[in-house]
């Protein structure tokens, strides 16, 4: 027999009335399993890839890529000589030195520990990407005014979450307590200094919208004592992967006389956690596929019991266990890959709704950094690796069935029928 006489019966089978209707039955429902099962590993894996994009984006943008800090907490003195030196290197498009120390922001109606960066006005890109994130604000509003009555001199940008808290607003003042100890009439006190709310910065990433501010890197050296000196110095690249190499390349450069970290270093655990996450929903989904794959044994099995005269009837005709095996592994491939199709669609359809359509997050930042389900297809994976993995579970699922039909003997077949 040729192979489009038999891909012929496998449709006719497909398509002809039975004698026993719940074998149509389960072959729509293997169809609507294995569509179910194609849809769920897309849509589970898109969202989780935009999850890992997002959270990327966001700790990169406000982070810098490399750090570069003395040991055991120690200050730098000769910032501006290090930073000349990586601003030459290969890959590097900003250095810039911050401060960074802890604080109690108080305002009129509640206190609430905060991070306190200095960074450079004029060019703040390589701490943070402020500008990317500031509300009706620019990162040059941190400078001084430059006429006298334009507000204090002692400006803050604030986390937009942190502000909601604080519940202040731009214009308003607040007050920053050091730990650093004063003596004052009444004893030893915390050191504090008044600053007026000038921007709010909004990254969507709870963690950072409600604990960060920014001031001048000239009032974070005053308000810590540093005199010139500063915390550390920050270096964006213009490739983010290349952040392990450049920063060894660093090390290398100064002979291990500061501390280096990449972006990666400095949230190892968290990307760890994502990935590994990763794995273990792919492999529970993929389980969910192989259950819709083998849904198929059942009306293919049931198929070759209706179907047991006509295969006694082609076998006596000469067709051989080859065909025989070939025609129901056509029809249990044709459940599955239309299964497939289906749940390819389903879940591109769905992935779009949901990158057109934001679904907040239940506790929205609080709980899972960010407040809004993210989205990110992988083509590949998406397209070529799980339908091709469907694919193969399918086929695995027919062969089961079509060996029983093959091993028919045309004789039992008839007499049986």
């Amino acid at each position: 027999m040729s192979a489009s006489f038999e891909i012929f019966l496998g449709l006719r089978y497909l398509r002809s009335k039975r004698k026993r209707s719940a074998i149509s039955v389960l072959t729509w429902i293997s169809v609507i399993g294995v569509a179910i099962g194609v849809m769920a590993l897309n849509v589970v894996l898109s969202v989780m890839n935009g999850f890992d994009e997002d959270l990327k984006s966001k700790i990169v943008g406000m982070n810098a890529h490399i750090i570069i800090t003395g040991y055991e907490n120690h200050t730098l003195a000769d910032s501006a000589k290090i930073a000349e030196i990586v601003g030459k290197m290969d890959h590097v498009i900003a250095v810039g030195p911050y401060t960074e120390g802890q604080a109690l922001a108080r305002s009129k109606e509640k206190s609430v520990g905060v991070m306190v960066w200095g960074v450079d006005p004029d060019h703040p890109q390589a701490v943070a990407d402020l500008n990317k994130f500031l509300w009706d604000a620019k990162s040059t509003d941190l400078r001084m005014p430059e006429t006298a009555g334009s507000g204090r001199s002692e400006r803050i940008f604030l986390g937009a979450e942190l502000a909601h808290r604080l519940q202040v607003m731009v214009g308003d003042d607040i007050i920053l307590f050091l730990p650093i100890l004063q003596q004052t009439p009444m004893g030893m006190m915390p050191q504090s200094v008044k600053l007026q709310v000038v921007g709010l910065v909004n990254t969507g990433m709870y963690d950072y919208d409600s604990a960060y501010t920014y001031v001048s890197i000239a009032n974070g050296q005053k308000m810590y004592q540093l005199q010139n000196d500063v915390t550390g110095i920050a270096v964006k690249l213009d490739n983010v992967d290349l952040a392990p190499d450049i920063a060894k390349q660093i090390r290398s450069k100064f002979n291990g006389e500061y501390f280096v970290q990449d972006w990666l270093q400095m949230n190892r655990n968290l990307f760890v956690a994502l990935q590994t996450e990763k794995w273990v929903m792919s492999i529970i989904l993929s389980l969910i596929v192989l259950v819709a794959a083998l849904n198929i044994v059942n009306p293919l099995t049931m198929m070759v019991i209706d179907k047991t005269k006509e295969i006694g009837i082609l076998k006596a005709m000469g067709a051989t266990d080859k065909s025989i095996t070939f025609i129901f592994i056509f029809e249990g491939m044709f459940i599955g890959v239309l299964g497939i199709l289906l749940g390819v669609l389903g879940g591109f359809v769905l992935c779009e709704l949901i990158a057109k359509i934001p679904i907040p997050m239940p506790g929205g930042g609080m709980v899972y950094y960010i407040d809004r389900l993210p989205v990110k297809v992988d083509p590949f994976v998406s397209y070529v690796a799980i339908p091709v993995f469907s694919v193969i579970l399918c086929f695995l699922a027919t062969l089961y069935p079509a060996r029983q039909a093959a091993k028919l003997e045309p004789v039992d077949a008839i007499r049986y029928s």
